[in-house]
């Protein structure tokens, strides 16, 4: 098989031909690199010159630094190469107009990790959004999904939760490329914008990711991180660790109060198809239970095709609510700028998941609504996917 190649990869041969002349912003992150390992920025700077105007930076910063959620980044001069990076996830979370100053051209390169909560391409839709109508040429370059095109897991958001965290009616693992999220996005909204996606190359849609993974974000340092946050995700509205502050983000769970053992022993009742529960004990350095040592589980994934993350944690969240009825609970708000729903609903999109884990239903029990709902969004995006 032809190896992988992104639209950064395919941008050099075509400069002339999509941007030309014309005066432009990118977005992108300072570790966002193209099939060679070189970074986006680097490559975007040569072709354009002088006529690269700023960079536009999304959560944790665009060099990559800050940990957690809503840690605003400010702007400011990167003097080395003599360009101003505009925060997007400052004291605002849209651009200033001044930032439009002699633009022509928007060039966005953002790696995604295929999960909806994953605010990067939810960002982009609400700042087309801004962008509808005002006449600045849009040029996307395509990554394909990493998590694969075909798989999705998780309810539908809800319109009436939409926020930075889901912008568009869809899964939690939604399993569309950059260029065709943002397609959707366009036609969801009716935008009045021309949009460029510079395709990438040899991805097919059963593809998994296969390539150089640097680190989209500080949590996010491997595909094997992103293969379980679609389901792990969901201990963020929870007291739970997630892992944040080890080596083994998303991929850890656990607390001091967890009977880890038990909830191993149980999981494995439930013959969840691709992984494994395995007991550790961890101790984070920053963030849940800093400084405390932690008993938790390893969920570990052994057969990426069959495991399906969102059930998963689903499943681990119940028992853990079951068993420490009182230890457990719901983080209240603030999350990713929402103040007054609980975090567990923003990041699930509705209340569907919260009301049916405080009732004990297992995941069996909600499996055929949330199936529905894929196959209606599968419906939706059908038109604009780009790849076999």
């Amino acid at each position: 098989m032809d190896k992988a190649l992104n639209g950064i990869d395919v941008l050099p041969q075509a400069f002339k031909k999509i941007i030309g002349n014309r005066c432009l912003a990118l977005v992108t992150g300072s570790a966002t690199v193209n099939a060679s390992g070189r970074p986006v920025y680097e490559i975007v700077r040569q072709l354009a010159r002088k006529r690269l105007r700023a960079i536009w930076s999304l959560q944790h910063g665009f060099f990559i630094d800050k940990q957690d959620n809503m840690i605003l980044s400010p702007s400011h001069v990167w003097q080395e190469l003599e360009l101003t990076i505009h925060s997007l996830y400052g004291q605002r979370l849209l651009p200033e107009e001044d930032w439009l100053d002699g633009i022509e051209t928007l060039v966005i390169d953002v790696f995604d990790v295929g999960t909806r909560v994953y605010t990067f391409v939810n960002h982009l839709v609400l700042i087309l959004r801004w962008l509808s109508g005002r006449n600045i040429e849009v040029i996307v370059l395509d990554r394909g999904n990493p998590l694969n095109g075909l798989a999705a897991e998780g309810p539908v958001c809800r319109p009436d939760y939409f926020s930075i965290v889901g912008q568009l009616p869809v899964p939690m693992r939604h399993s569309l490329s950059v260029g065709e999220y943002v397609s959707y996005a366009l036609s969801y909204y009716g935008l009045d914008l021309q949009l460029t996606v510079v395709k990438a190359r040899n991805w097919q849609r059963k593809n998994f990711f296969n390539g150089i993974w640097t680190y989209p974000s500080p949590n996010m340092p491997s595909l094997a991180t992103a293969l379980v946050y679609p389901g792990a995700v969901l201990l963020e509205g929870t007291n739970l660790s997630e892992g944040r502050g080890t080596t083994r983000p998303f991929a850890f769970v656990g607390s001091p109060f967890l009977d880890h053992c038990r909830l191993g022993a149980e999981l494995a009742q439930l013959r969840l198809p691709g992984v494994l529960f395995v007991p550790v004990f961890f101790k984070p350095e920053f963030s849940k239970f800093a400084g405390q040592v932690c008993r938790g589980l390893l969920v570990q994934i052994q057969d990426r095709e069959k495991f399906r993350s969102f059930a998963v944690y689903y499943e681990l969240i119940r028992l853990v609510k079951q068993f420490h009825p009182g230890h457990f609970d719901w983080l209240p708000p603030p999350y990713e700028f929402e103040f007054d729903r609980p975090p567990i609903d923003m990041i699930c999109g509705s209340d569907l998941i919260r009301k049916s884990i405080e009732r004990n239903a297992g995941y069996a029990e909600i499996a055929e609504q949330v199936e529905l709902e894929i196959a209606g969004y599968c419906e939706c995006v059908s038109p604009f996917r780009l790849y076999p």
